[in-house]
């Protein structure tokens, strides 16, 4: 029988605070990211579900809302699906380590996500930038996020999500009023 843990699997961040402070810097610049991007590269494709937000909401509702949505993606998409993905593949393939756990991430960051976030994603506006959009932002953090998990610890891949959202949300905010 394969465990989680000895797949390299854990919830508590890996190297106490270092583990967490490498979540909290790659969060914050991947909102960064996702900011700069949207405004420069994907302004044609950000959904109108953002900018209603972003007019309607204030900065710190926003937080709130996606710190909450950031707990239960990390819940469903990495803590039960990479870790069972994970866990299916170890069983089936015999695999451990990167060999395992990159396939994992990938999968759950370009397929299990897209199809678990299926309402937002059928709602968007149909087209390669759009595509290319969720691809560059969505499916980049997931692989993020699964990388932190793996690496770091659940806890760690938590607070590297939550963190993207304290870069994220401001900037989206200032982006809006320039």
């Amino acid at each position: 029988m394969v465990l989680p843990g000895a797949l390299g699997f854990g919830i508590l961040p890996r190297q106490g605070l270092r583990s967490l402070a490498i979540a909290l810097i790659a969060g914050l610049a991947f909102g960064l990211w996702m900011a700069l991007a949207d405004a420069a590269l994907f302004a044609g494709a950000v959904p109108d579900v953002q900018r209603l937000m972003v007019a309607q909401m204030s900065t710190s509702e926003r937080i709130m809302w996606f710190a909450r949505g950031a707990l239960v993606d990390e819940m469903i998409f990495r803590l039960i699906a990479l870790t069972a993905l994970a866990w299916c593949l170890a069983l089936m393939s015999g695999l451990r380590g990167g060999a395992l756990a990159w396939p994992a991430i990938l999968l759950t960051a370009l397929v299990v996500y897209p199809l678990g976030s299926w309402a937002y994603l059928s709602a968007l506006e149909p087209g390669a930038l759009t595509a290319l959009r969720e691809l560059a932002l969505h499916g980049a953090a997931g692989v993020l996020w699964g990388w932190l998990y793996w690496r770091h610890g659940w806890l760690s891949g938590v607070t590297g999500h939550i963190a993207a959202h304290l870069s994220l949300q401001p900037l989206l905010t200032l982006l809006a009023a320039a």
